[in-house]
């Protein structure tokens, strides 16, 4: 049985750079792993090798709270592209929940952070509203006022 969500992991090509994007959204850095080389990872994952550098990120310091595990892959190093369009299969983007979507939209543009619309998106009748930004790598980040 499932007690409860762990972690999202996303891969980065830059883990400095995409600290400072998820940090100007209102996250920490809980933990720095640095550079792990285990063998183990690789053969969980079924790659060649499994050299990482690792930081973890959260919305609260409390135990058990769902964070963000970045990973920047030294060996293999990470190849690809995020998806360009929300439209496929698959884990298409990962959405948070905020009390004042305004004010974290003007937070977040002040450090630089981009929105795919120029204002939130009111939806349905129910007062949701949303933007939606790409990380430095293309992952899909919605923010959700009103859910």
């Amino acid at each position: 049985m499932i007690d409860d969500f762990l972690h999202i992991s996303i891969t980065c090509r830059d883990l400095e750079t995409t600290i400072r994007f998820y940090e100007a959204l209102g996250f920490k850095t809980i933990k720095r792993l640095g550079v792990v080389d285990d063998a183990g990872i690789a053969q969980a994952f079924q790659l060649s090798a499994g050299r990482l550098d690792v930081a973890y990120l959260a919305t609260s310091d409390e135990p058990g709270a769902l964070f963000i595990d970045l990973a920047q892959w030294l060996d293999p190093v990470a190849k690809g592209e995020a998806y360009p369009t929300l439209d496929n299969i698959g884990l298409n983007r990962f959405a948070l929940r905020v009390k004042d979507l305004d004010t974290m939209v003007a937070s977040a543009l002040a450090q630089g952070v981009t929105f795919m619309t120029d204002a939130p998106i009111m939806v349905g009748d129910a007062g949701m509203r949303f933007i939606v930004s790409r990380d430095p790598d293309g992952v899909f980040v919605q923010l959700v006022e009103g859910f």
